[in-house]
């Protein structure tokens, strides 16, 4: 008789791990899963942060790349184009960028 009862305790007692195990698995399951949403959404915020950091640093390279001499240099630079560009016109040649005519 008391083999019966330890087989039943033992049924019992296996039903009872599987319920147990069943609330446990949910639980790591929304536990995991709250922390994927935090950490999906940390890492969004820090992805635009990180995107407007480097807009800011990309001005900041641009800026320290146009001291005076550099505007100057490319002031005539700009001026020699258009200086050409009209020389091109004025002597009735017309500019052509490939097959284009540009007037």
């Amino acid at each position: 008789m008391s083999s019966i009862v330890g087989a039943l305790s033992d049924v019992v007692a296996s039903i009872v791990e599987l319920v147990w195990s069943f609330f446990t698995t949910a639980g790591h399951l929304v536990q995991n899963t709250a922390h994927f949403a935090a950490k999906f959404a940390s890492e969004i915020i820090e992805l635009v942060l990180n995107f407007f950091k480097g807009l800011v640093d990309l001005a900041g390279g641009i800026v320290s790349f146009l001291p005076a001499g550099n505007v100057i240099m490319l002031a005539v630079l700009a001026a020699a184009f258009f200086g050409f560009l009209q020389y091109q016109r004025s002597q009735g040649r017309p500019v052509q960028v490939g097959n284009k005519k540009l007037n």
